[in-house]
């Protein structure tokens, strides 16, 4: 009978060493702030946030920007992320032009995000096709507000082959 309890400590013991080796976070759940008023609920969660390479990023989709960035004539459409205090622009132009953007417009597109967000130093504008269609994919799983696996690391790697220079 002693053996048998034993045994069955044993076996408690090791489901709760499992058990609690678990650990549950809620990383990406949707966080709301209601008002006093109870008339507004606003989600601050905004933000996708990832630990890589011991630095933490915070990749922001802004929609504002991009609503100034399309008011300029020669542009069609733009998709703007922002990490830290870089902006990283993709343009669809009107002429349809995906192989580079004349200076002056990539002046005016990048003075546009600096008024609409003056914590951004550097903005990195490009038309390339692939990229389109990168950020617009990084701008989906961004408004899901859920955790990606690989996001940061997929963007980083991106942003290295279209703007190698500016490592």
């Amino acid at each position: 009978m002693k053996r048998i309890s034993v045994q069955a400590f044993i076996l408690i013991m090791t489901v709760l060493l499992f058990t609690g080796c678990n650990t549950y976070t809620d990383e990406g759940a949707e966080t709301y702030q209601i008002n006093n008023d109870g008339a507004q609920i606003q989600n601050i969660n905004d933000e996708y946030t990832s630990n890589s390479y011991n630095q933490t990023y915070r990749m922001h989709v802004d929609e504002d920007a991009e609503e100034q960035v399309e008011m300029l004539n020669e542009v069609q459409s733009a998709t703007i992320i922002t990490v830290q205090q870089r902006a990283y622009v993709a343009v669809v132009l009107e002429n349809g032009d995906t192989k580079g953007i004349p200076g002056d417009l990539e002046n005016k597109i990048s003075q546009q995000v600096k008024i609409n967000d003056d914590s951004i130093d550097d903005v990195y504008v490009s038309s390339n096709a692939d990229f389109v269609v990168s950020m617009t994919d990084y701008k989906e799983q961004l408004q899901t507000r859920r955790p990606i696996v690989g996001l940061t690391e997929d963007f980083n790697a991106t942003i290295e082959r279209i703007f190698p220079e500016n490592r």
